[in-house]
């Protein structure tokens, strides 16, 4: 009985104490939907993919999504409408998600290939993605329900890379990109919610 004690004594000193430090890493929430983020990813389809992209690479997730509907809707004759293609942009990948104003006012393109990923920039120094071929166009994958999530540290680290805040990136987020703290978590979540996953980084 009085060891018992002693090791709920000793238990609740070390919890009370590891309470108090902070953990280092942790992602920051703060602006995180998580009841919107569970909504998406538990919508009634048929199938469901995540797409992992850490990089740009001349916006190849996007390829990779549009190939997987164009497969779902024909090839294995499932129909429209019935694969949620779900990108998790992380790392330079979450450069898809900023709008065109985003990309000329700080660089982003010189950003990405700085950090050793690549891109085909458009005459006009704008998002590639939102006004080029419309088989990469963002809007386009968008109006097939695909969705698109993007890491909240890896945007923090572009906005140091760009002398700017993370408040002044997500401003320029295109229309239907949602934030979340970490894309690792994110991925893991929608395994979770039975996405198979696919890890576009070529």
């Amino acid at each position: 009985m009085m060891r018992s004690r002693r090791i709920f004594l000793a238990a609740s000193a070390v919890a009370a104490a590891s309470s108090a430090i902070p953990l280092r890493g942790s992602a920051d929430v703060s602006g995180f939907d998580l009841a919107a983020f569970q909504a998406r990813a538990r919508e009634p389809f048929r199938h469901r993919q995540a797409f992992a992209s850490p990089l740009v690479a001349d916006g190849a997730v996007l390829g990779f999504m549009l190939n997987s509907l164009d497969a779902y809707e024909t090839g294995f004759g499932a129909g429209a409408g019935t694969l949620h293609a779900a990108a998790v942009l992380y790392r330079t990948g979450v450069a898809l998600a900023l709008d065109d104003d985003a990309w000329r006012t700080f660089g982003i393109a010189d950003v990405i290939r700085r950090a050793g990923d690549r891109v085909t920039t458009t005459a006009d120094g704008g998002n590639p993605f939102v006004n080029g071929p419309e088989a990469r166009r963002i809007a386009d994958l968008q109006s097939r329900l695909a969705s698109f999530f993007v890491c909240r540290n890896a945007l923090n680290d572009m906005a140091r890379r760009c002398s700017t805040s993370l408040d002044v990136l997500q401003a320029h987020f295109l229309p239907g990109m949602m934030m979340v703290p970490a894309g690792v978590a994110a991925i893991n979540a929608l395994q979770e919610e039975h996405f198979t996953l696919f890890v576009a980084s070529a």
